[in-house]
Formats: structure tokens, C-alpha cells, sequence
């Protein structure tokens, strides 16, 4: 099962509200926050769902980037 561990940089003060919007993208999971950076982790069935989850991160509103910590398998 392929792994990927992201951080997530939004907009001051967005922090709240794009937690809502990570919490509907599918296989992704909240493990911090600090600084406007949010630690998720996407594992997925196979490599294309991990990479449909990166896009719709990095496609939400108030979101400034995602960067790869470190993908594997599990």
C-alpha cells in the first residue's frame, strides 16, 4: 500500500478551514499543525489514488502548497 506523508502550507489564519476541506478528501489523515503547516498522510490502495488525493489538496482554496515529506510503500 503506497504511503505518502505532506505538508501543507495554507494562508494566515486558514488553518481552521482548510482542515474542514482536507477532511473530505479521500485517504488523507491529520497528524498536525504548526505555522500555517499542516502534517497529513495519504495512503491508498494503489499509487493513482495517492496521487487523486495530492491533487485535490493542492487544488483547495487558501492552500499555498503541498510538499512531499516521503512516499513508500507500506
Amino acid at each position: 500500500m503506497p504511503v505518502s506523508s505532506v505538508i501543507i502550507e495554507v494562508e494566515q489564519g486558514a488553518e481552521s478551514a482548510v482542515l474542514g476541506d482536507i477532511a473530505r478528501v479521500p485517504l488523507t489523515s491529520v497528524f498536525g499543525i504548526k505555522d500555517r503547516q499542516i502534517v497529513t498522510v495519504i495512503e491508498g490502495d494503489d499509487l493513482a489514488s495517492v496521487e487523486q488525493s495530492l491533487r485535490q489538496l493542492s487544488a483547495l482554496d487558501r492552500v499555498i502548497g503541498v510538499y512531499p515529506v516521503y512516499a513508500g510503500e507500506d
